[in-house]
C-alpha cells in the first residue's frame, strides 16, 4: 500500500529543492520568481484555496501569449502578495481580464 502522505511530502521537498537550486546555484530564477513559485507550491500542496490561480495559469499557458502579455502576467505574479487574500484575488482577476482581452483580440 502506498503511503500518500510521505509521497506527497517527498514531491513537495523535491520541488522546493529544485526551485531553490534554480535560484541559488543556477541563478536562473530571481528571488521574486523563487518566492512566487514557492508560494504557488504551498497553495497547491497544502490544500489552500488558490482562487482559481492554477487553472488560470494553465489557461494562460495554453493561450500562447505574446511577449507583452507574458511580461505583464509575469510582473503581476512575482509582485503578488500571497499572504493577502484580497490582493491575491485582485491580481488573479487582473490576469483573467488580460486573458479575456487578449482572446477577444484574436477572435
Amino acid at each position: 500500500m502506498i503511503d500518500w502522505d510521505s509521497k506527497r511530502k517527498k514531491i513537495y521537498d523535491d520541488t522546493v529543492n529544485l526551485i531553490l537550486n534554480l535560484h541559488l546555484q543556477k541563478n536562473i530564477l530571481t528571488k521574486e520568481e523563487m518566492h512566487c513559485l514557492l508560494s504557488i507550491l504551498d497553495l497547491v500542496m497544502m490544500g489552500k484555496d488558490d482562487c482559481g490561480l492554477v487553472s488560470l495559469l494553465r489557461e494562460w499557458e495554453g493561450s500562447h501569449p505574446d511577449k507583452e502579455l507574458r511580461d505583464i502576467v509575469h510582473a503581476t505574479l512575482v509582485n503578488m502578495d500571497f499572504s493577502d487574500l484580497l490582493s491575491q484575488t485582485r491580481n488573479i482577476d487582473t490576469i483573467r481580464d488580460l486573458l479575456r482581452y487578449n482572446k477577444s483580440l484574436r477572435d
